[in-house]
């Protein structure tokens, strides 16, 4: 949501606070991430780290190609947008997964 309010919200205010929205929302993600692998991987968790940082790492390189590659094609709003759109489809392939692996669970279950 706050990609998507980047690209179309004019102003650098607007843009200072939804950038400042973004970090302060996306901080704790690796800490989290980190944090599940090694509960997945008791027994390697050094294999599990290293793992989720490649991972995280390759997540970096294929977003910056993405954002590139839309830049390139449409424009600097492009970037944003697509980070958006990616995310999206991201968030829908992780609910699909937890329904089909979980089919009775609740949200609180999830």
């Amino acid at each position: 949501m706050i990609l998507g309010l980047i690209a179309t919200l004019p102003g650098a205010a607007a843009g200072t606070v939804l950038l400042l929205a973004w970090g302060l929302a996306y901080g704790g993600v690796s800490v989290s991430l980190q944090s599940w692998m090694i509960k997945a991987a008791p027994g390697a968790a050094e294999a599990a780290t290293s793992l989720m940082v490649a991972m995280f790492n390759l997540a970096i390189a294929a977003g910056a190609l993405a954002g590139g590659f839309a830049v390139d094609g449409i424009g600097a709003p492009a970037a944003p947008l697509t980070g958006a759109a990616l995310m999206l489809v991201a968030a829908v392939t992780v609910t699909l997964t937890v329904t089909v692996r979980m089919p009775g669970a609740t949200a609180a279950d999830r």
